[in-house]
């Protein structure tokens, strides 16, 4: 006889709630999850002790600027070597997610921004190569591999902005790929990236790259090409034509375009001379792996059946030329290289869900986290480090003194005074273009390589000079009757101009 209430659920139809917690459960605290947390607290330790990154004191004293006066600054006031010259902010975005994470903890809401940043990074290369189908143990390796490339950039950088989308592109043709949708995405990437960071040339390589593997289809050996189908290669061209429009999407117009090519042609001092921008010397850390990570691709090639698209490839010999032209792209030949090379090791036994052990996972995981809080630093720990490279007590001393003249200093602590002392206007901080752009930067590399050292101090009738102890100029001054010091301890030695001794020239 039909009824017209609904009958009570078997036994056997409800849902069972224990085997459905179970299986979220093992998908959190899963092998893979665990092996990120790993990776994490790895990143935690090197990012704690690159806390002391020269340019974030201006960084933070331009987001303040931002922030307080609504406007950006359109010429120098922070230094006297180069003061009411033309200054473009290029980095202005990722400028203010650090100066909140100060204004909110102080250095370690530093600290936090860029560690979180550091994360994303890294679990979007983890998840890449996962999905690229390696096993999560050699995406690990891999994953590792490429965080120790990244050290070089590792710390309160705004670069890590950049590098954060160029994973994000990297995941939006990975899925468009699979899928053929997404493309959507990139022009709103590309407006933010322009005001992040001037890498995002190295993001439209990449898309370029990316299309034109696919204009040829062939084989040749284990590389295959396969040529996009019409309406694929409509939808990326048209992406692609989005991108180049959305750069303009600024408040700076054209400059903030133009900008990367104009370090590339207009400051060839700031690449002869620091030293980030040099080819990779295979005899120091960062070279020996680089070496490695070269190692690994020739390995790769030569000990595995797995085909190679053509644009992997392009963009393995792209990554790896850059990085080994350019020591501070290591990190952007991590990002590519990682996700290519993970699916072509085999130095572990797969991974097996079945035999997975999620309790086990959980320990360990709630473990390295606990573990990250715990020997996370104080705020006084991270000043103790700051300190430990930078003049606090010099500068303490001369605010003491009420020293009001013209201070010659080590070009990396120029921005520390601007942000902790800006009464101090030093002659040079990390900007290099403005002040390679007025000749300065060549003028502070002859002073402190000794060229024409009393030329340059007179030049600019400096009263001061603050250096690390025992570098050559300061030892020329120590021996020179025109200066004598007037404050010295282990990280600084401050010089005075002797009273006699007067400016010769003009500046």
């Amino acid at each position: 006889m039909p009824t017209t209430a609904h009958s009570p659920q078997s036994e056997t139809d409800r849902p069972d709630a224990s085997a459905s917690w179970a299986g979220t459960a093992s998908g959190i605290f899963s092998f893979p999850v665990m092996c990120m947390f790993l990776l994490a607290a790895v990143i935690l330790g090197f990012s704690v002790k690159q806390i002391a990154e020269p340019d974030i004191w201006w960084h933070l004293r331009n987001a303040a600027y931002l922030l307080e006066h609504h406007s950006f600054p359109s010429v120098d006031s922070y230094s006297f070597g180069a003061a009411g010259a033309p200054w473009l902010d290029h980095e202005w975005l990722s400028e203010i997610p650090f100066f909140l994470g100060f204004k909110a903890m102080g250095l370690r809401g530093v600290l936090g921004v860029y560690f979180a940043v550091l994360v994303l990074i890294y679990a979007g290369v983890y998840y890449r190569s996962c999905r690229a189908g390696a096993d999560c143990k050699n995406a690990t390796i891999t994953t590792l591999l490429a965080i120790f490339l990244g050290v070089v950039s590792i710390g309160p950088r705004v670069l890590l902005f950049g590098w954060l989308c160029m994973v994000g592109l990297l995941l939006i043709l990975d899925s468009f790929r699979r899928t053929g949708k997404g493309l959507w995405l990139l022009p709103p990437l590309f407006a933010l990236w322009i005001n992040l960071h001037g890498s995002w040339v190295f993001g439209m390589v990449v898309l370029v790259i990316t299309i034109t593997a696919g204009l040829v289809e062939g084989e040749w050996g284990l590389v295959v090409a396969q040529r996009w189908s019409r309406a694929e290669l409509s939808k990326l061209v048209l992406a692609w034509s989005a991108c180049m429009a959305a750069l303009f999407v600024n408040p700076f117009g054209y400059k903030l375009v133009r900008y990367p090519f104009d370090f590339l042609f207009r400051q060839p001092s700031n690449m002869k001379h620091i030293a980030e921008w040099h080819s990779v010397d295979f005899s120091t850390g960062d070279g020996k792996l680089a070496l490695i990570m070269i190692l690994a691709v020739l390995a790769a090639a030569l000990f595995s059946r797995r085909r190679w698209r053509l644009d992997e490839v392009l963009l393995t010999a792209f990554a790896l030329w850059m990085g080994l032209s350019h020591s501070r792209l290591l990190f952007f030949a991590g990002l590519i290289v990682a996700p290519i090379l993970a699916p072509r090791l085999t130095l572990f036994p797969p991974y097996e869900r079945e035999l997975d052990k999620p309790w086990l996972n959980a320990a360990i995981i709630g473990a390295v986290a606990g573990a990250m809080i715990f020997f996370s630093p104080s705020t006084a720990q991270l000043r103790e480090r700051v300190d430990e490279d930078y003049p606090t007590a010099a500068q303490e001393f001369m605010q003491r003194q009420h020293i009001k003249g013209r201070i010659f200093n080590q070009d990396w602590w120029g921005g520390y005074m601007e942000w902790n002392a800006p009464e101090l206007k030093p002659f040079i901080d990390g900007r290099a273009d403005i002040f390679v752009y007025n000749g300065t930067f060549d003028d502070y590399v002859k002073a402190v390589s000794l060229q024409t050292p009393f030329e340059i101090l007179d030049k600019y009738r400096i009263d001061y000079v603050l250096l690390e102890p025992k570098q050559p100029l300061g030892y020329l001054l120590e021996h020179s009757p025109a200066w004598h010091p007037i404050y010295a301890d282990k990280v600084a030695v401050l010089f005075e101009r002797a009273p006699t001794a007067t400016a010769v020239a003009e500046p």
